[in-house]
């Protein structure tokens, strides 16, 4: 599925000529153990996530997360770089654990003895009011930073950064930590130092720490499972530890509350229980050390490093092969280990992994009938593990995550693009990503606060473009000819689908009474009348029936099949009503949108949306 477009990188430059084999030199010694093959790996990184089920053992798991965070990191690092790539293998463990021992054990150690130095030890509460936690926090959060390499660039630029190793060992690649990075070592951190309600918390493209409130009961220590005081029921706080910098104004941020956050930034118009980057009330608990372990593997980088090909670039992306495999088979251990049942992420990270380097396990045959309603539906299991974060997502997190719709809509897209026996995918893959504009439509716009969301809704109508609708080489195309569908139904809903996924789109700029979704501009390169210019006239003209039919449109089904068809249909935006002026323009045989089409409608007051926006400039 990934032929052409993915090249996949495999060194073989042994590891012992890097500056990383070279930059933990200091702690090898003599007989020290080396992991050999990718069996050995796969059969440490099992024993050991075997363990952290286990109430018996001496040492804190939160420390073998360390040491798995730091392993991954520096394989990362050996084989991502934009110029010099490393085999992967051997990997010196023992002198990675003496690495965590030495270096970040004594920095988060001296970060609770700072504290103890301003005797905030001995009270419940500091003279601010702010509970020890919090102010632990803070030290170890600032702790981090400062170690860090801290760069001026935007944490969102950094990549191969999410790691205890990028931490220590930032130096020899410059690379800093981004905000799960620093999460991540707040966490377990604060787990080593005894705080065991303390935990990674995640939404979409955040990540922070949260903990149960001391007036809650919540305390200080950890109990001997952790697990016991994490209880939905228990009332959260939450600490924000992403501020990078080290100025006493960054350091001072850490260990706040992220309402206080949103106070200091007077955003008016947005909060934290409404907010997409902290996913509203749902974010995702990583509540043990094997959930929080599954969050450390999924969120490994298998891309080589500062590559800007761009969506419709003929060149293709460049990933590393052994880290696909490497990261497949941990997820698939985890995975079976339970600790991705109620994480959406992690789920669909293993499916992108199968989806670039099939496992045996990957590609058997599973039952779906339950998560498709269709009694004796069969899928692989690559393609259940869509399905089941989707459903997670429903039920656990209130469907309030856009990437799995995403992640699932490619699968099918990719499926569907070059074989036009599976054209129904193509149709699926649309119904997806209306989906997903869908879940996004329902948070309130913010431009910092949506930036990654605008970004991929931008990125999704690229590939509508370039793979669903327009005929692919392989297909006897010449990747610019519109898509020849070998079904009428097929292209049908195929339309309707494309129109659910503007609907949202449409719809969200009109409850917030504001022009901001890129792809809506009529000057966009993939705008409304240009995808929509792809349909026949009369396929076009079908579809816009089928929507205000007000029929149902699927049976119950929820999901489209070789063997069952779901049409969008009843859109939300008034600029899709029947006798609208874009619905009128889309039904003619050469679409002609203007900005008269895509104005905001009025809604009285006096003045146009339109022009109180200009008013506000």
């Amino acid at each position: 599925k990934k032929a052409g477009r993915v090249v996949y990188d495999n060194p073989s430059t042994a590891p012992q000529e890097s500056l990383h084999w070279k930059r933990i030199g200091n702690h090898h010694q003599t007989g020290d153990a080396v992991i050999q093959t990718h069996e050995e790996l796969i059969s440490a990184f099992t024993s050991d996530v075997n363990s952290l089920k286990s109430n018996n053992s001496k040492e804190n798991p939160y420390l073998k997360l360390a040491v798995w965070s730091c392993v991954i990191g520096y394989c990362e690092a050996l084989v991502t770089h934009k110029d010099s790539r490393y085999a992967l293998f051997p990997i010196p463990i023992d002198s990675i654990r003496r690495l965590v021992d030495k270096e970040f054990l004594p920095l988060v150690h001296h970060a609770r003895a700072e504290l103890s130095k301003n005797d905030v030890k001995k009270s419940a509460k500091s003279q601010e009011g702010e509970s020890i936690h919090r102010r632990t926090v803070r030290a170890v959060a600032n702790a981090i930073w400062k170690r860090a390499q801290n760069k001026k660039s935007s944490m969102q630029d950094e990549l191969h950064a999410n790691s205890l190793y990028t931490c220590l060992c930032g130096d020899v690649d410059s690379k800093s930590i981004d905000c799960f990075g620093s999460a991540l070592l707040v966490v377990i951190g604060m787990n080593i130092l005894g705080f065991g309600t303390s935990c990674l918390t995640l939404s979409e493209d955040h990540a922070y720490e949260s903990h149960i409130n001391q007036e809650d009961g919540g305390g200080n220590h950890a109990t001997k499972n952790c697990v016991d005081d994490l209880s939905p029921s228990k009332k959260r706080a939450t600490c924000e530890v992403a501020i990078p910098g080290n100025t006493k104004a960054a350091q001072s941020k850490r260990g706040k509350e992220i309402s206080c956050t949103f106070e200091q930034l007077k955003r008016d118009n947005i909060t934290a229980e409404i907010s997409w980057l902290y996913m509203a009330k749902n974010p995702v608990l990583c509540d043990s050390p094997g959930m929080a372990m599954a969050a450390v593997v999924s969120n490994l980088n298998c891309d080589i490093d500062k590559q800007k090909p761009g969506v419709d670039g003929g060149k293709p992306h460049v990933v590393s092969r052994p880290l696909y495999q490497m990261k497949r088979d941990m997820l698939w251990i985890l995975h079976d280990a339970g600790n991705m049942a109620k994480f959406p992420f992690a789920l669909i990270e293993l499916g992108e992994c199968e989806e670039h380097l099939s496992s045996q396990k990957g590609m058997e045959w599973v039952d779906a009938s339950e998560l498709l309603r269709s009694n004796g539906t069969m899928v692989l299991r690559n393609e259940k593990l869509f399905l089941d974060a989707i459903f997670v997502s429903r039920e656990v997190y209130d469907d309030a995550q856009v990437y799995p719709y995403l992640y699932a809509g490619h699968y099918h897209k990719d499926a569907g693009r070059d074989d036009q026996s599976q054209e129904y995918r193509l149709v699926e893959s649309l119904r997806l990503y209306a989906e997903a504009s869908r879940v996004a439509s329902a948070y309130r716009y913010d431009t910092k606060d949506c930036l990654q969301l605008m970004k991929h809704m931008t990125t999704v109508a690229s590939l509508i473009s370039r793979d669903i609708l327009r005929l692919p080489k392989k297909c006897g195309g010449n990747g610019k000819d519109c898509r020849t569908w070998e079904r009428r139904e097929n292209a049908i809903a195929a339309a309707t689908w494309l129109m659910g996924f503007f609907d949202s789109l449409l719809f969200w700029e009109e409850r917030e009474q504001s022009t901001f979704v890129e792809i809506l501009s009529i000057q966009q390169k993939n705008c409304v009348s240009k995808l929509f210019q792809l349909f026949s006239a009369d396929i076009r003209t079908l579809a816009i029936s089928k929507i205000h039919s007000h029929k149902e449109t699927g049976d119950n089904a929820s999901a489209i099949t070789e063997d069952k068809m779901i049409y969008f249909g009843n859109p939300r935006s008034k600029r899709l009503t029947k006798d609208s002026l874009l619905v009128m323009a889309l039904s003619k045989g050469k679409i002609s949108v203007r900005e008269m089409e895509m104005t905001l409608p009025y809604t009285g007051g006096g003045r146009s949306s339109r022009q109180r926006k200009r008013l506000r400039v």
